[in-house]
């Protein structure tokens, strides 16, 4: 905490049973961390306030600093904290008054896709909804349009390389901790954010404090994981108030020596490292790649267009080097590939006898974001047409939570799959459900390489899944499927019928898995790596 609290309004700000949940305390602390950074020395007067489910946290922009809000709100408690940091020589000492809005409970990210305005908006929405698998195959063939006659001629402009001289800063100056600086998209389920935290845990072994930015909005249901106890969290909301975003990262630089900067899919700290870059050369600025989006490139054509004020590239995947170094010219030697295959070294493989052996259901897993990259409409869509075909019993497992969480309980209903379909959300562990499943199918329209075919690897659990990203890279040649939905499906259900009738197929299947794991294996692990990064920075 970088404030004193002088009367905590019985939040539980200081420990104990409080009327704020963990979550909700974690959000309250980044939000008056933020705020005592901005506003060094200031004495704050807080309102807590409670939204309805599905609504976000609204903890550092410019309604922080309006006194009225929604009737749909309620005020939790109050409460008043005054700033532990030093003011400067033009100090207001005035109270500030704040209003800090929690937001509510299943405000994952994400949702905003499906919300536009307007009547164009409306009709997309009731297609979208109204007929996914259509609505997919559409959206699938106007990608394929794009990507063969627009993508070719997108070429980002690059920001040029800055002049100043590479000086060594004074960062053991004051006595100011060691400190990585982090830029996440949010604190949610997803192989990006596990990686970050991981990557946050590895900074906190080598005796950094961890920074921890995040731009997107959420519920952040991740804030209060172990893995960011003692990290200083800043759960960031837009726009922010005239003149803060100056404030914010002069006050870092002041407060913290930041020896590093780590961006982890964060398009607002991407934007702002040519002012890092040339404000303090000798801060080392590393990014990690995970999926080349369709269409626009995603991160990593924010990635290129930013690439010379950054000194390393981390990717985690073969198809990623390859992108960065032949298609887009970036310097080899600032391409590091460094799989994220020690992340699921924790799975250990159970001894669980075949299905057709022991008399349980053949088990099928979904394990993801429920999202429109995930594609979970299109698993459930394949699950009804398998059940159609086979006469031995199937269960189906859907682990994941999302914007698309209503969507996929509705497609249960709908197409008769509400005896056959178990959905588990976090925190149920993803280990307990690999270690039921005999197959594990991926259905995304884009991917990375996906931490889940790793962890079912260790598993001994098959896996299907589109031939997207570098999945090639790890999954089996004959397991590989189309993209486009009803290919997937009708490909899908023949592939997996025929696992079925074979235990010898499907630890095939498992094998080639393992072969290809180990071949990526000849490179560095992403965590061992990155381990090594991170001790260069405590010069």
């Amino acid at each position: 905490m970088l404030f004193d609290i002088i009367d905590g309004g019985e939040s539980g700000l200081a420990g104990g049973r409080g009327r704020l949940s963990g979550r909700e305390v974690g959000l309250l602390v980044g939000a008056l961390n933020y705020h005592s950074l901005v506003h060094p020395g200031r004495e704050f007067k807080v309102v807590v306030l409670r939204a309805p489910d599905g609504e976000y946290p609204r903890l550092t922009d410019q309604s922080c600093h309006r006194l009225e809000w929604k009737a749909d709100r309620t005020a939790i408690c109050s409460l008043t904290v005054v700033s532990a940091l030093k003011a400067g020589a033009y100090f207001d000492s005035a109270i500030m008054p704040l209003v800090i809005d929690l937001g509510g409970e299943g405000s994952e990210g994400g949702a905003s896709f499906y919300d536009r305005a307007g009547l164009k908006g409306k009709v997309f929405k009731r297609v979208r909804f109204g007929a996914p698998i259509i609505f997919d195959a559409m959206r699938q063939g106007l990608t394929d349009v794009y990507e063969k006659r627009v993508v070719p001629r997108r070429r980002s402009q690059r920001m040029a390389a800055p002049e100043v001289s590479s000086y060594l800063s004074e960062r053991g100056e004051q006595g100011r901790p060691p400190a990585i600086l982090f830029g996440l998209h949010w604190l949610e389920m997803g192989g990006a954010e596990r990686w970050a935290l991981e990557s946050i845990a590895v900074a906190k072994e080598a005796g950094f404090l961890p920074i921890v930015l995040t731009d997107k909005d959420s519920s952040h249901p991740w804030i209060d994981r172990p893995e960011l106890d003692g990290a200083l969290v800043l759960p960031m909301s837009f726009p922010l108030p005239q003149g803060e975003e100056a404030d914010l990262l002069l006050a870092l630089l002041r407060e913290f020596s930041i020896r590093g900067i780590h961006v982890h899919h964060n398009n607002w700290l991407y934007h702002r490292l040519p002012w890092f870059k040339a404000f303090d050369p000798s801060i080392p600025i590393v990014d990690t790649l995970h999926i080349l989006e369709w269409r626009t490139g995603g991160f990593v054509e924010v990635s290129v267009k930013l690439s010379n004020v950054i000194d390393i590239h981390h990717v985690i995947s073969p198809q990623l080097r390859d992108y960065l170094a032949l298609l887009r010219d970036v310097p080899k030697s600032r391409v590091a590939l460094a799989p994220l295959y020690g992340l699921s070294d924790q799975f250990v493989p159970l001894a669980v006898p075949p299905a057709n052996e022991s008399g349980r259901p053949f088990t099928i897993a979904f394990v993801g974001r429920l999202s429109q990259q995930k594609r979970p409409y299109l698993f459930l869509r394949y699950a009804a047409e398998l059940k159609k075909t086979v006469e031995r019993e199937v269960k189906f497992i859907v682990h994941g939570d999302g914007a698309l969480l209503e969507e996929t309980q509705r497609l249960i209903r709908q197409y008769g799959l509400s005896g056959s379909v178990e959905l588990r959300h976090p925190p149920y562990p993803v280990s307990d459900t690999l270690a039921e499943a005999d197959l594990l199918v991926v259905s995304s329209d884009n991917e990375g390489l996906t931490l889940t075919t790793f962890e079912a690897t260790a598993m001994n659990v098959a896996v299907l899944s589109t031939d997207v990203g570098s999945q090639a890279s790890l999954v089996a040649s004959q397991a590989l499927l189309p993209r486009q939905p009803f290919a997937f499906i009708k490909e899908a259900v023949a592939r997996t019928r025929a696992l079925m009738s074979s235990e010898a197929l499907r630890m095939d299947i498992v094998a080639e898995q393992q072969k290809k794991i180990m071949a990526l294996k000849q490179f560095p692990d992403a965590r061992g790596w990155t381990k090594g990064l991170y001790e260069g920075w405590k010069v």
